[in-house]
């Protein structure tokens, strides 16, 4: 009788044992969840701000060089189409679509304008992307307008001086077309004879 009583008594603290570390796991867990929770909903609220973040940044982008790339075409060609910039979400990745916007239309530039305007547009983006860092205050272009009409490279040649003096950049371009340098700071011509080529300055064009 004593002995079972003992064997009771030996189960009872086993059990008691075994109930007091679940409850002792539990609370862990317990405690593990609710900190789960916490940093869960810190990661959300993150996740917004940097969202909104991101959506105001976007924005300010889109503004920044759909205004710039407008403003450009707009100085050469009479009948400019509108720039668009749009950040759109595509297979979890942001994409940047740019867009010509023609009566109210939106088109991919290369199926809605002729090659000078994409040349006007492809310039002003390269400023555009070089205004967000300002690294390097000098900008290399190979005849960058080479699809723009002759009737419209002077009005190209100002509006790359405008850039220029406006946002302190400096521009070097080579180009065939004598009416692009029209409005240049400095011209130099290359010249090569026998084989070996010659630079020298020459602003007889102005």
């Amino acid at each position: 009788m004593v002995s079972e009583l003992e064997d009771i008594k030996s189960r009872f603290y086993i059990a008691k044992g075994r109930k007091i570390e679940l409850e002792r796991k539990k609370a862990h867990l317990e405690e593990k969840f609710e900190n789960a929770k916490v940093r869960l909903s810190n990661a959300e609220q993150a996740r917004a701000i940097l969202q909104l973040v991101a959506k105001s940044t976007q924005s300010k982008l889109e503004y920044h060089i759909a205004n710039l790339v407008t403003t450009a075409l707009r100085s050469v060609f009479p009948e400019a189409p509108d720039f668009e910039v749009h950040f759109v979400e595509r297979r979890n990745t942001t994409e940047c679509d740019l867009l010509f916007k023609i009566d109210g239309e939106e088109y991919k530039p290369i199926e809605s304008s002729g090659g000078g305007a994409l040349d006007v547009a492809s310039f002003a983006l390269r400023v555009s992307r070089w205004s967000l860092n300002k690294n390097r205050p000098t900008l290399i272009l190979d005849e960058p307008f080479r699809n723009v009409s002759p009737d419209l490279q002077n009005k190209v040649s100002e509006m790359v001086k405008l850039v220029s003096s406006e946002i302190k950049l400096q521009i070097i371009m080579i180009s065939h077309a004598v009416e692009i340098n029209t409005s240049a700071d400095k011209i130099f011509l290359t010249t090569k004879e026998k084989g070996v080529s010659a630079i020298n300055e020459n602003n007889t064009i102005n």
